[in-house]
């Protein structure tokens, strides 16, 4: 069972999938989609399974409250409680250590920028009476700064009026959402490792073990890396795709590479044609060009 985040696959294609005749760097809808005329580029469009995931989706939302439920102890407290994970997963970027054990933590550190944007947006005025309050508290001290300090680094000028400030809050959540993906695409490094062997080819005997053994489980996984393909896809058309340091989003490449080849597997024996070509030509198209933008 791997226990790390390395992706040591060798070699990295050694195990070759019908051809679909099709050498186009294009993808088609996925079946089941609404068929839509796509542009050439259109690996760039989302696929969205319908089933549900392995993990749920995280609500980074903070429950809405009226103006009329300030209570400036009780949002003290909870931006206290929150402002030091927002620290240790700027800490994190930083570091560009985007582990899978990290998941938690950024997921935290989006759930406080939210709540700083939240009371900001909902009455400016409580916003200010708040950072008076927690003036004298580090770690919500150092939040502001890192904050406003990338406000000014993208526009040049500390932000001044409230919808600045807000927009100063949107640029760390967008920072910090990046490095969520990015910790949810290594674990799935690691769990996709599960099912290849040393040589790098395809355990087919736990797959079809799986199969017959663990379906629900084995389903679950497959719609997990639907999933995390299609925010990997999305990463490298922001450019900001590199989750190892150094590596330029070769290891994002692998990832998607190695997790179609195992969808076009699993597929084929569950009798899923059309899934099984779209991800067929997926996996031919990943495995022939390494995408950097």
């Amino acid at each position: 069972m791997p226990d790390s985040d390395k992706f040591d696959f060798d070699p990295l294609l050694d195990d070759d999938i019908p051809d679909s005749g099709n050498d186009l760097f294009q993808f088609e809808d996925e079946p089941g989609s609404k068929k839509e005329s796509l542009p050439d580029d259109s690996f760039d469009d989302d696929i969205t399974p319908d089933e549900e995931i392995i993990e749920p989706e995280p609500d980074f939302s903070v429950q809405k409250r009226s103006s009329a439920d300030f209570s400036p102890d009780m949002d003290a407290l909870l931006l206290t409680a929150q402002s030091s994970m927002i620290i240790e997963a700027m800490k994190l970027i930083s570091l560009h250590d985007f582990k899978s054990k990290n998941i938690s933590i950024f997921s935290e550190a989006i759930k406080g920028i939210d709540l700083y944007m939240k009371i900001l947006e909902r009455n400016p005025e409580n916003f200010k009476k708040l950072a008076a309050i927690l003036s004298s508290d580090q770690d919500c001290m150092d939040v502001q700064k890192i904050t406003f300090n990338l406000f000014r680094n993208v526009m040049g000028e500390l932000p001044e009026s409230d919808s600045q400030k807000l927009k100063a809050f949107g640029l760390i959540n967008d920072k910090l959402k990046n490095a969520y993906n990015k910790s949810l695409i290594s674990s799935s490094i690691v769990s996709v490792k599960k099912y290849y062997l040393l040589s790098g080819s395809l355990d087919t005997m736990k797959i079809e073990n799986d199969l017959i053994n663990d379906p629900a489980g084995l389903k679950n996984q497959i719609n997990c890396f639907i999933r995390h393909i299609n925010i990997g896809r999305q990463m490298i058309k922001s450019g900001n795709s590199e989750i190892v340091k150094g590596m330029k989003g070769k290891e994002l490449n692998v990832f998607i590479v190695k997790a179609a080849q195992m969808l076009v597997y699993y597929f084929r024996r569950t009798g899923d044609t059309e899934l099984q070509m779209f991800y067929t030509k997926l996996h031919e198209n990943f495995k022939k060009y390494f995408i950097v933008r």
